[in-house]
């Protein structure tokens, strides 16, 4: 077989492969219009979220697996745990209050983020956590942006601790909700990172 048959054939087997791989991609499916979508977003009250997260302080570095598990509006259970799969901390939020279990220890307190700060040097937004995770801003929230379609792209907010926070959404689920997909939250010391992969409603 002659050069050139033999480069017209591999440029051939290249265009089929890269043809059935642009075939074999899924279509996004078409967000609802806004004002739908803010309605079942807000009817959401029971979810499960998973995620990849990054945290950055001046002391720490710290990465693991977020399972986010929402009961209804108030009310949930958290986990980070390292890549190996061992539990960093736990949080609950019910009816019998907060508490966090760091270090195989217990300790409960009204206000997790002022307690995750004391036992871990670092904190969150955790209060408004249920909303902003969904792409809701809450009441508190101040300097609201949104994007062309009219969603929420950017805010800040103040923790319990008084930590002023800067959160903005970096990409969305390409489905009827367009759920946050990546998440990124600043303060003037930490960097916290969400890189959601799946969704449970």
């Amino acid at each position: 077989m002659s050069v050139t048959i033999k480069w017209l054939t591999l440029v051939a087997l290249l265009l089929l492969t890269s043809g059935c791989s642009l075939l074999s991609q899924p279509t996004p499916v078409k967000a609802l219009d806004n004002k739908s979508r803010l309605s079942r977003i807000n009817a959401i009250e029971q979810y499960t979220v998973q995620a990849s997260v990054g945290i950055k302080t001046p002391d720490e570095s710290v990465s693991g697996n977020l399972t986010w598990q929402q009961h209804n509006t108030e009310h949930y259970k958290a986990r980070l745990a390292n890549f190996l799969g061992f539990s960093l901390f736990e949080l609950t939020n019910n009816a019998d209050g907060s508490s966090i279990l760091l270090r195989g220890e217990h300790y409960q307190a009204v206000d997790t983020s002022s307690l995750l700060w004391q036992l871990a040097g670092w904190s969150m937004p955790l209060a408004d956590m249920p909303l902003w995770l969904k792409g809701m801003p809450g009441q508190a929230a101040t300097a609201i942006e949104y994007d062309e379609l009219g969603r929420v792209k950017a805010f800040q907010l103040v923790d319990s601790t008084g930590i002023v926070w800067q959160l903005r959404y970096q990409s969305f689920f390409a489905d009827k909700l367009a759920l946050p997909q990546k998440i990124n939250l600043t303060s003037d010391d930490t960097n916290i990172s969400f890189h959601i992969r799946s969704w449970q409603l």
